[in-house]
């Protein structure tokens, strides 16, 4: 018994010391997700209501990463097929397209006139990747609403690809992997002299 007894506490002790570890981290990420909202993100499922309790905790998230208060009304989202959203950033950025004729598809925009997040209608927010999109939209509604000032259009992609990119990170994801995004293209986006 003496032989089996130090076995059995040294096996217990290994399996109890990567326990707290793994519930630390899982824990870690569910308060980075939540930040007080009280709701828990669940990759993996469909989000059956993006435009409420989700919303919410991603807006009380970036509050808390930009350091400014969560606007009191959030965008409304719509659901629109890709071309639809392809034409939409064109009438709102005409003279920037026409500069970058290699443009990537267009898979959202937030139009500050109308409060709206514009989404493709394939989109379904079971992925870091897919709710990574609603948060890089959701900072430029951060942008508009406390009136923050860019020298250009592209710069004020800068911050939002920032805090997608932390985002995707929460998942050990990122804009190169899930986008094609890569340092010096990120670059090329968010420069004004480009």
């Amino acid at each position: 018994m003496k032989a089996i007894g130090p076995c059995l506490i040294a096996g217990a002790a290994a399996l109890v010391s990567s326990l707290p570890l793994e519930v630390q981290a899982r824990d870690e990420t569910i308060e980075r997700l939540r930040l007080g909202s009280g709701f828990e993100i669940v990759l993996g499922e469909r989000q059956p209501d993006p435009g409420g309790r989700l919303l919410e905790a991603l807006a009380t998230w970036l509050g808390a990463k930009l350091g400014q208060p969560v606007p009191t009304s959030l965008p409304r989202l719509v659901f629109k097929p890709a071309g639809q959203i392809a034409v939409l950033r064109f009438k709102q950025y005409a003279s920037e397209m026409v500069q970058q004729q290699d443009q990537p598809n267009i898979i959202s925009i937030y139009d500050a006139r109308e409060n709206t997040i514009y989404l493709r209608d394939t989109w379904s927010g079971a992925t870091a990747a897919d709710l990574s999109v609603l948060v890089h939209e959701l900072v430029h509604h951060f942008q508009e609403v406390h009136q923050t000032k860019f020298e250009c259009e592209a710069a004020r992609e800068a911050k939002a690809f920032e805090l997608q990119e932390k985002w995707l990170r929460l998942f050990g994801e990122s804009l190169e992997e899930e986008f094609q995004i890569d340092p010096f293209t990120l670059l090329i986006r968010t420069s004004c002299a480009m």
